[in-house]
Formats: C-alpha cells, structure tokens, sequence
C-alpha cells in the first residue's frame, strides 16, 4: 500500500521516531495518534509487506487493536477459528478451546500479515498519521534529553536530521536501531528448517481451527484464510528447495489426513527459513526503546511473535504517552524492559517447549507424546491453561497469590469501561459508588468508573488491561489519589 503523501517533508523534530512499519511499528503509530502524541514513522519499504510469516492473531492482540479502532475491521478480513488442534491423521491428540476463554474475541484470527499491516495502515491514516517510506535511518547519537538521527530519504538521496525525545527500533531481526545502540542479541539457531507456502486448494480437511498434524513425516501446521486460500507451515530437510505446488501436494498427502481429498491449485508466496531463538540483553536503553523482532525472535510453532510484539507496542504507548504529558514520572518508562523482558524470555521457553515437542522424529517419542498429549486433552483445565496461555491473556506483570485479578494481571474488559487507550476503575459489589465518582474527578487521569459484581475487590485497569492497584470495596475510594503516587513513584530496573 503505497503512501499517497511520500513526498512530504521529514520534520525535523519530533516527541517519539518509531523506526519500522511492520505491524507494531504501525500499531505503536496509531496508538500514540489515539493519545495525542507527537511522533515520526519512517521505514525504508515502499509498502506493506507482501511477503510474510505471521498468520494467527490471538485474542489478547484484538482486545488491544480494539483500543485503536482497528479489531473489527481486522476480523471482518479474517477467519475466525475455535481453537488451535493437533492431530495425527483423523485423530484429534489435544484441542485448545479458545471459544470458552472470558473475552470479546474467544477465537483466533486466520489472516496473513500484509492483511494486519494494511489494516492498521488505514486506521493509521484515519486517525490523521502517516508512514514516511522510502526513508532509512543511518545514524542514532545522545542529543541530551533525547537522540539525534540521520535518515536518508532513499529517493532523493538526501539526509536529514531528527531531533527526538524518544526514539523505538520497530525494525526487526536486523534492527539498525539496536545495533546502534550496541545492545547485544545472544542467541541461536534451532536445528529445523521451515517451509511457509500460500496457495489455493481444495480442501475437505478440518474447519473451524488452526490445525497442526503431527505426522511421523513431519509437522504440518495448516491455516484456512478467505475463500479457497490455505497457509501451511512445514518442518522440511535442511537441503529443501522453495517448495513447488507438486511438492506442497506431495506434504498434504503424506501428513494431512487422507480424508480430506487436498487438491493444491495455485501457489501464491513460498519460502523457507531456519528458526532462530534470540533476546535482546535490554529492551531499553536510555530514551531507546525495543519493540517486536528487534527485541526477540523465536520459533513460529504457537503464533506467538507478531502478538507478542504488538503487545510490546500497547505496553510501551501509553507509558511514553503518560511521561510525555507529564502524568508520571520518566521512571514509568522503566517498566517497560522490567515487565516485557521477563514475559519475553517465559515465552522463548514455552515457544522452544512447543518447538521441540512439535518436531520429534523418532517414532517412539511419537507415540509417546502423542499418547501422552491425547491424555492431557481429556482434562478441561489443561485445555484451558493452554488456550489462555496461547491466547496471551495469561500474561501477568507479577500478579500475586490470592483474590484475581491481582495487580500485574490482566483485567478482562468489562463493560463501562474506559473507551480507546485509558483508565478504568472497576469496582465490586458493595463499593460507594458514587463517592468513588466523585474522588474520580480529582484523579491525575481521567478514570472511567463502572462496575463488577463478580469481583472480590476494586481494580485500577492500566491502558494497556493490566491491573495496576487494588483494594478493598471499602476503600476504593482512596484509589484515585493513589493512582497519583503510583504514576510518581521512583522505580528502577530489575536485571
């Protein structure tokens, strides 16, 4: 999707530079666009990806595109799908039921990346934002309080200067951002290569779920997008060419089930790639922050990488947006290494957990973990502990033991509460309501206040869904004025 306004000046000034236009580059744009704050988005493509590897996007992700206006319009694109199924042959080994998890969006979405870039490409534009293509950064240096960057216009050829107080490296694996930061990127290749292939077929195989056929001949993960247009992942010999539509016909017979009479027409996109597991020593440094691929990369197997960057991109939005503003204090800015860090490093173990389970090769551990994951799918709280899990809605910045949700956890949206990116004060049964209304409007931010009666106390719900204090009905009321301290208070880093 070329940008109509490329021609455009570069400002020479702005509150945030968000390198990349990749999906959190976007998303992270339109957020700041919903805020109110100033920032810049270059990328060095002339468009939207065309060619892409993310296809799934889970239920925590749309409830947060939700706050920018652009879930709907992404599922409307879509193919919903009720759950996440593995399978050997005709035989279901475990299901993960999304369509019984507590949200707006109990499925996981089937759509290609290109379709998420675009769409959030548009309500980017709505919002009145815009994406300077064609412009590479070269340079980033300390230009107290903020960095200096030198972008190239690659057009023209001509170098500019930005001035910015924040600058966010949404530019992938080979982030130019965190090279010129030095912050290192250890990490490794996993023994597997990978196949993706887009085509059209015909197809009478399983509806309704993301499907991954854990075959003796290898993993096949199979995804149903619009119309007659499939996406598969496949576990392929280091030496495999780029698969043609015989060789894709040739993975669905010996891998899918015999049953569903796969007939491959068209092939639209084919690659391959080997995995790669790697984790930033730091998702921030200074006024520099790590978003997405720049930050971590790890194995496709779970749909986890483009929603977890978006997620990193909602984290960070309305901290830089609270700081800018004056609300809180630049130390806000710190929990964004000290909560996305952690839950990225949980997620490389649980992506590479997934990862080795889904390529076995030797016949008995087959049989073995095929039996053993059939056993554990006969028990409902399994199935959900993954489905939330898969999902991201079990994701928690610290949650403690005790009455859910605790601060850190995620706050499922209710009704009432705040529209777009802001707070929310949810309360139970019991609360004095309207005297909690009242010390609402003395709050440092505006506080949407509404109700729960399921609760076992009050919760204020950050803009990002997650918990940030807690109390008793009783006391609830005192909570606007802590909000206050919490946005102030001093924090530092915990690695």
């Amino acid at each position: 999707m070329p940008d109509s306004r490329r021609n455009s000046t570069l400002p020479s000034s702005t509150d945030v530079l968000i390198v990349g236009a990749g999906p959190t580059g976007l998303a992270l744009a339109a957020a700041l666009r919903v805020l109110g704050v100033d920032h810049v988005l270059i990328d060095r493509a002339a468009g939207t990806a065309v060619h892409s590897r993310a296809a799934a996007v889970h239920a925590r992700t749309l409830e947060s595109l939700a706050t920018i206006g652009a879930a709907d319009a992404l599922v409307r694109l879509g193919r919903p799908g009720r759950s996440f199924t593995a399978r050997d042959g005709e035989r279901q080994v475990i299901r993960t039921p999304f369509d019984e998890l507590d949200t707006p969006y109990p499925f996981v979405l089937a759509v290609p990346q290109q379709t998420t870039e675009e769409v959030l490409q548009a309500r980017l534009e709505e919002l009145g934002g815009r994406v300077y293509r064609r412009h590479t950064l070269l340079g980033l240096d300390e230009l107290f309080p903020g960095m200096n960057a030198l972008v190239s216009d690659d057009e023209t050829g001509e170098v500019r200067a930005i001035q910015a107080r924040y600058v966010v490296g949404c530019d992938g694996l080979h982030s130019t951002v965190r090279k010129q930061m030095d912050i290192p990127f250890p990490g490794h290749a996993r023994p597997h290569n990978f196949a993706l292939i887009e085509f059209t077929m015909e197809w009478d195989g399983p509806e309704g779920e993301i499907t991954f056929f854990f075959s003796p001949a290898g993993l096949l993960a199979v995804s149903h997008l619009q119309g007659e247009t499939y996406r598969i992942v496949a576990l392929v010999d280091d030496d495999t060419p780029t698969p043609d539509a015989a060789a894709v016909q040739q993975l669905l017979d010996t891998r899918g089930p015999s049953a569903a009479g796969a007939k491959v027409k068209d092939i639209s996109m084919a690659s391959t790639w080997r995995v790669l597991h790697r984790i930033a020593d730091t998702f921030s440094k200074g006024p520099v922050f790590l978003v997405g691929d720049a930050a971590h990369v790890h194995s496709p197997v779970g749909a986890q990488g483009m929603n977890t960057g978006l997620q990193d991109a909602f984290n960070l939005a309305w901290k830089l947006s609270a700081v800018i503003k004056g609300e809180a204090a630049p130390d806000l800015l710190l929990t964004y290494d000290a909560e996305r860090r952690p839950m990225a490093q949980a997620l490389l173990a649980f992506a590479a957990q997934l990862h080795d389970i889904s390529t076995m090769s030797d016949p008995e551990s087959i049989r073995l973990r095929n039996d053993v994951l059939t056993a554990v799918g006969q028990i409902p709280q399994a199935q959900m502990w993954l489905a939330s899990r898969l999902a991201q809605l079990s994701v928690t910045y610290g949650g403690a033991d005790g009455p859910k949700p605790a601060v850190g956890d995620r706050m499922a949206p209710r009704p009432g509460m705040a529209q777009g990116i802001g707070w929310s004060l949810v309360l139970p049964a019991g609360a004095d309501t309207a005297a909690v209304e009242e010390a609402a409007r003395l709050a440092p931010v505006p506080l949407a206040v509404t109700q729960d009666a399921t609760l076992p106390h009050a919760v204020v719900v950050r803009p990002d869904g997650h918990v940030a204090l807690t109390a008793d009905a009783s006391e609830a009321g005192e909570l606007p004025a802590r909000l206050g301290d919490w946005l102030r208070q001093p924090r530092s880093r915990t690695h």
